[in-house]
């Protein structure tokens, strides 16, 4: 009677098995292909973004790595990616697509083409017969020589594509009323980057009566006073790309695209969020002064905050303005603050152990950090690695001198001080005040120049 008992609960804990496995399954789904995009050194990308729409840009869910041997990649999706529209892409070239749970998605793609494969839905067949359609414009902005292209063909095809890519989104009947209300308004402003790309990417019209009827239409028509516009992945860069087509190519002013397009913003919302997110990117003349200047434009306090963080920060990179505070611990656990130096000259290090010019400094740190002992400067070295084990070992074993500080990199410091590459050597006064936020490298004698110059 056991045996037989025991016989009867693995039949029914194989069946339970079963359908776990089946009903886990049919609530993933894959997503796999190839990727090629080469970058300006001549090497394929390693890896390609799946991404979403977020600010007027695309925020990435997950790097998903290719393979060495065959330059593959794979991934299974998590539910909050599916059934909805989502991106797979590399920086400026990003393709939509739509998976339903249980499907497996092949994607091919590069140079401006995609090809869709495997459980392809009706949703991704749009896209699919979308990309298809445009291909010959696409040639034009993504291939490597596509600004080498005839002009003339590029004129001839915006006039041949106008209408089959009005009637295309007109005829898009997917069942899925939700999609085709978000694809029908996607797909129009994908449509406009695309035309736009190719004289942002080089292609040459010599004079404003080279440039085709389309183009003209755009750049007089476009007044941004749509701030759903804001809730696509290409939002920033189309307004970006627009700006710099209309302004420096069409028009030949002088200046930075992005500025001279705010006022002409009619949302003021779709104003605001622009602002910020150019500033983010930094592609101004004068941070502070763009700031300042548009800080009149920004509509609730959320968006106040933000700019004021902004401004701060851009304060801090040009001579005079104020440094921000931080406080990290040194290699026996004690808390340092930037601000316990006021009085003093202040060298700020920012470096890593995998740091090879880094490294390279060390010496010449070391030696100017003795040429100073007595006097009113403190030398403080900020390490923005992730291993405190390595970093500890480091500073032990090279018997660093100064104050030694470990920031675990921090996303908070990471923003306020703009590391984006180390090694970065800052300079403050004994007010706390920027003296240099790109100061020369120890090795430099102008370095120490420098300092003397501020005590």
């Amino acid at each position: 009677m056991n045996k037989q008992t025991n016989k009867m609960k693995n039949i029914v804990m194989l069946m339970f098995t079963v359908a776990m496995s089946t009903s886990l399954s049919a609530q993933t789904a894959l997503i796999k292909g190839k990727f090629q995009r080469i970058l300006p050194n001549g090497v394929d990308v390693d890896r390609v973004f799946f991404s979403k729409p977020n600010e007027g840009g695309p925020v990435v869910v997950e790097e998903m790595l290719k393979s060495k041997s065959d330059q593959t990649f794979q991934s299974a999706l998590k539910p909050a990616d599916l059934n909805v529209i989502r991106y797979i892409g590399v920086f400026d070239e990003q393709y939509p697509v739509y998976i339903r749970p249980g499907e497996k998605l092949s994607i091919e793609a590069g140079d401006g083409k995609i090809n869709y494969s495997g459980n392809v839905s009706k949703e991704n067949q749009v896209f699919a017969a979308w990309f298809k359609l445009i291909a010959p414009l696409r040639n034009y902005g993504y291939t490597k020589k596509g600004y080498t292209l005839p002009t003339d063909r590029y004129i001839t095809l915006l006039d041949s594509l106008e209408k089959p890519v009005q009637d295309f989104v007109k005829n898009i009947h997917t069942g899925n009323n939700s999609f085709d209300q978000q694809v029908k308004y996607l797909l129009p402003y994908s449509y406009k980057f695309d035309i736009l790309k190719p004289l942002v990417s080089g292609l040459t019209l010599k004079s404003k009566n080279e440039y085709p009827p389309q183009i003209v239409k755009l750049i007089n028509g476009e007044k941004f006073a749509d701030a759903n516009l804001w809730s696509l992945p290409l939002a920033y860069s189309y307004m970006a790309n627009f700006s710099f087509v209309k302004h420096i190519l069409y028009n030949n002013e002088q200046g930075i695209a992005g500025e001279m397009l705010v006022p002409e913003i009619a949302d003021d919302q779709l104003r605001a969020k622009f602002i910020l997110a150019h500033a983010q990117r930094g592609v101004t003349q004068s941070l502070v002064k763009f700031l300042e200047g548009n800080r009149k434009y920004m509509m609730d306090d959320a968006q106040k905050k933000e700019l004021a963080v902004l401004l701060r920060r851009a304060y801090l990179q040009i001579a005079g303005g104020s440094w921000i505070d931080f406080a990290y611990p040194d290699i026996n656990g004690k808390t340092h603050r930037l601000s316990e130096n006021l009085g003093k000259v202040v060298l700020l290090d920012l470096w890593a152990t995998w740091c090879a010019p880094c490294l390279a400094e060390i010496p010449a740190l070391e030696n100017l950090q003795k040429q100073f002992e007595g006097k009113d400067v403190v030398f403080i070295s900020l390490s923005i690695d992730t291993d405190k084990a390595k970093w500890q070992n480091m500073v032990k074993q090279k018997q660093l001198s100064g104050i030694q500080l470990f920031s675990n990199s921090e996303p908070r410091f990471m923003q306020d001080y703009e590391v984006a590459e180390v090694p970065r050597y800052i300079v403050f006064d004994k007010n706390g005040k920027t003296v240099n936020f790109n100061a020369p490298r120890p090795s430099d004698p102008k370095l120490k120049t420098l300092i003397e110059s501020k005590l």
